[in-house]
């Protein structure tokens, strides 16, 4: 099975997943004297079948992208790098985006600044 194969079909088991977890509720609500639509015991048998299905899948898409590269790692390390770009980014933009402004409380009014040398760090430095 081809990873875009294996995508599609957790998507269709998710879907699927989702769908009995509906039909469970719908089945656990019904009026008192009725009898459910479908077995309560059958049908809750079904999700286990999907569930195991769905990690067994899960777990070889991550096989497969531990083992593909990617760039100087592998797609599975992408993320990771993502995680640590988007915290660099917020830790520089964080002390470099106050060019000037002012912050109020209820005592004081004080004028705040961003030193020159932090402003210019921020399109100097690289992660």
């Amino acid at each position: 099975m081809k990873l875009a194969e294996a995508l599609a079909a957790r998507g269709d088991l998710l879907r699927r997943i989702n769908q009995l977890r509906e039909r469970i509720l719908d089945n656990a609500r019904h009026q008192e004297g009725e009898e459910p639509a479908e077995d309560p015991v059958a049908l809750l048998a079904e999700p286990t079948d999907a569930l195991d299905e769905y990690e067994q899948l899960i777990r070889r898409i991550n096989r497969t992208n531990a083992a593909s590269p990617l760039g100087d790692g592998t797609v599975t390390d992408a993320p990771a790098r993502r995680d640590v770009l988007r915290l660099h980014h917020s830790a520089v933009n964080s002390g470099t985006s106050v060019r000037g402004g002012s912050a109020t409380n209820r005592t004081t009014h004080a004028q705040h600044h961003a030193h020159e040398t932090v402003h210019h760090a921020r399109f100097t430095t690289t992660c």
